[in-house]
Formats: C-alpha cells, sequence, structure tokens
C-alpha cells in the first residue's frame, strides 16, 4: 500500500464525521482481506479497530465487526470482545457471524501450505458467488474427504508396519543373544528407529486432521504449564539440557480448556524453544509467562534465547511438513496453531530475530461458551 494511501486510511479512521469513519473501516477491512498489509500497518489498524469498537454509532460498530474477520493480529479477540455482546442486536450478531466465519477459515488454513492463500481466495469466491452456506459446504465436504482418505491411509500403511516392527525387534533380540559385533546391532536398531519414526509421523498427520470438537473443562492454567515444560524436557532427544527455566504464571488463572490438547499445543512450542536454545552457544534459558488480557482472555508467552529465525523460517515454520531441524517432520508448531486457533479459538503469533530468540505468544478466551455463539 503506497505511504500516502495509508495515511488517508488513517485519516478516515480518525475523522470526525462517523460516516468518513465508516468508509475508512470498510477500507480496512478490504485491505485487510487482500493480505497486502506490513505488520506495522497491521498494528496500526488493530489499534484502531479495537478503539472504535466502542464508538457511538452502531453503524461504525457494526463496520469494525466485519472488517475485523481478515486482522491476522493478536487484537482480533480485543476486538470481538468489546462487541460481541453490543447493546446493538445488529452489531451482536455481525460480531457471532465474524467468530463463525474466522473459526472456518482458520480450519482451512491450518492446513495451509504455499497454496493457502489461493484456497483460501477459492473459498471467498465462493461465498461471494452462492453465499456463505455454500462455502461451508464445500469446506465441510473438503473435510470429510481429506479425514477419510487419511484415515483409510493410516490403517492400510500401519497394517504393513506393524509386523516389520515386530520383526525388527525380534531380530534385534537374536542378535543380542548371538553375540553379534556392536555395529551389527546398531544397524538393526536404527532400521527399527526408523519403523518407528513413520508411526509417529502418521500419528502426528491423523492428529493434525481430525476436526473432532473439542471438550471443554474449566482448568488452572499452572499446572499445565508446568507439566508441559516437564514433558517437554523429557521429551528431548540426547543428552540432558540444563536449561536456565523461569516460570511466571498466576496461580488463580483459570480458562475453558481441552487439558490434553493444550497441553499437546504447550509440549510442542516448549520442545522448539528448547532445541533452539541448545544450539544457539549460549547458556540456554526458557522464560514462560502467563498473565490475565483485559477481562476475556489469557495471554501466554513463551520466550527462549535460541538461534531464531530469518524472515523466510518465520514465515514456513508454522507450514505443515515444513520443518528446519534434522530429522524434523514439520508437525509441531502446525499442530501447535490448530489446536489454539481452531479447537480453542485462540491466537498463536511468533516473534524471532536471527541468533537473538524466539518469542510465541498465545491468546486465548477464557469463557469458550462466548466463542460457540
Amino acid at each position: 500500500m503506497v505511504e500516502g494511501d495509508e495515511g488517508d486510511l488513517l485519516a478516515d479512521l480518525d475523522a470526525q464525521d462517523w460516516g468518513s469513519v465508516r468508509e475508512g473501516v470498510e477500507q480496512a477491512g478490504n485491505l485487510l482481506r487482500t493480505r497486502q498489509v506490513d505488520e506495522v500497518l497491521k498494528a496500526e489498524l488493530a489499534a484502531r479497530l479495537l478503539r472504535l469498537a466502542c464508538h457511538s454509532k452502531w453503524e461504525v460498530r457494526k463496520a469494525v465487526a466485519h472488517a475485523v474477520l481478515f486482522l491476522r493480529h493478536d487484537g482480533f479477540h480485543a476486538v470481538i470482545a468489546r462487541i460481541v455482546d453490543d447493546e446493538n442486536a445488529w452489531v451482536r450478531e455481525t460480531a457471532r457471524k465474524t467468530l463463525q466465519r474466522r473459526d472456518g477459515l482458520v480450519r482451512a488454513n491450518s492446513h495451509s501450505d504455499n497454496r493457502g492463500d489461493e484456497i483460501l481466495g477459492m473459498l471467498l469466491a465462493l461465498e461471494t458467488r452462492y453465499g456463505l452456506r455454500a462455502q461451508r459446504a464445500a469446506l465441510n465436504v473438503a473435510d470429510r474427504l481429506n479425514h477419510r482418505f487419511v484415515r483409510e491411509a493410516y490403517h492400510e500403511i500401519v497394517r504393513i508396519i506393524s509386523p516389520i516392527d515386530a520383526s525388527l525387534l525380534n531380530l534385534e533380540t537374536q542378535l543380542t543373544a548371538l553375540g553379534v559385533p556392536e555395529e551389527t546391532l546398531a544397524n538393526a536398531r536404527r532400521a527399527r528407529a526408523r519403523v518407528v519414526l513413520i508411526t509417529d509421523f502418521l500419528d502426528n498427520l491423523r492428529a493434525f486432521t481430525t476436526q473432532t470438537p473439542a471438550e471443554f473443562t474449566v482448568e488452572a492454567l499452572h499446572p499445565i504449564v508446568t507439566e508441559a515444560v516437564e514433558l517437554a524436557l523429557g521429551h528431548i532427544d540426547g543428552p540432558p539440557i540444563d536449561i536456565d527455566v523461569r516460570q511466571t504464571v498466576d496461580h488463580s488463572l483459570k480458562i475453558d480448556a481441552n487439558r490434553s490438547r493444550l497441553l499437546q499445543a504447550l509440549i510442542n512450542i516448549v520442545v522448539n524453544a528448547v532445541e533452539a536454545s541448545a544450539d544457539s552457544g549460549r547458556p540456554p534459558m526458557l522464560a514462560i509467562t502467563a498473565a490475565a488480557e483485559e477481562e476475556t482472555h489469557v495471554r501466554i508467552a513463551v520466550r527462549d534465547n535460541g538461534c531464531g529465525m530469518g524472515e523466510e523460517a518465520l514465515r514456513d515454520c508454522v507450514l505443515l511438513y515444513s520443518s528446519g531441524k534434522p530429522g524434523g517432520m514439520g508437525f509441531g508448531l502446525p499442530l501447535a496453531k490448530k489446536i489454539i486457533e481452531s479447537d480453542h479459538h485462540g491466537t498463536l503469533s511468533i516473534e524471532s530475530r536471527k541468533d537473538e530468540g524466539t518469542v510465541v505468544t498465545l491468546i486465548l478466551p477464557i469463557d469458550q461458551a462466548v466463542c460457540a455463539e
């Protein structure tokens, strides 16, 4: 977007005339939809939309409810929280439809690769021509076909792999009894390790494509974070890592969560942070904080002082099958993103600087009932 055009847009959003403000909000929504927005302008728009969510004119607030759909920023939930229970029925209804549509787009994008934008564009074109119901029907059919393919492929491959795994285990036992050289035993163990790796790959793929609605219970956040750190440190391959873990989580924080899924997401994030810190050449450090975000959400931040990521790696790290780690399968962060955004109606964002470290920020709603309405 041209710098002068940015200035005009921001001026419209700050105008005294509410009609100009509404037009500015609509223009901002169109701009966010095309994704032609850098991070600085996106933050500016998020701040203004949050302020305009309290505008005296319901027409402006309704326009905000429309525009925020494509706001890929932590501020999305703060804006929605202000208008989802608006005094005006039309504003409330628009905000709740935005939440429903957002969930559909997140599901579509959770499997995205470099064609993700194209897929979302096709869904939006379908909605424009035939309506939201047609878009949802197409998304539902695609989900069902995808799940059926993954389910059938999983069972067929596991049917072949299971006897191979058993045979390799028997071979290792027999070779040990025969007293063969250690190098021969090592080859057998490596072969079995590869079979286990394939099985893990299939399990993660099946978990990633599962769209079973999450069941929520009220959970204390502190013990979940503590358990995630303990399990993540035990999950790391290789020698133990002497890492400085600093955990600051308010013991009073409670949220609606699917405990096992949220725990899995946090484990994946912490494992990445620990491995990045171990490779940085500096004394590894991990800091986890969690605090209330206004009255409706909590913010969890996982910060490491690891090797960090460049722009390309940062863009690709949440894409399925994309991994910058040797032997990595590219499931950890994509699965965490799906759990946070699709299952828990939150947001996952990542900031990283090469050779400095990474911060993964999660914003989760306290009450899932509001998101489900």
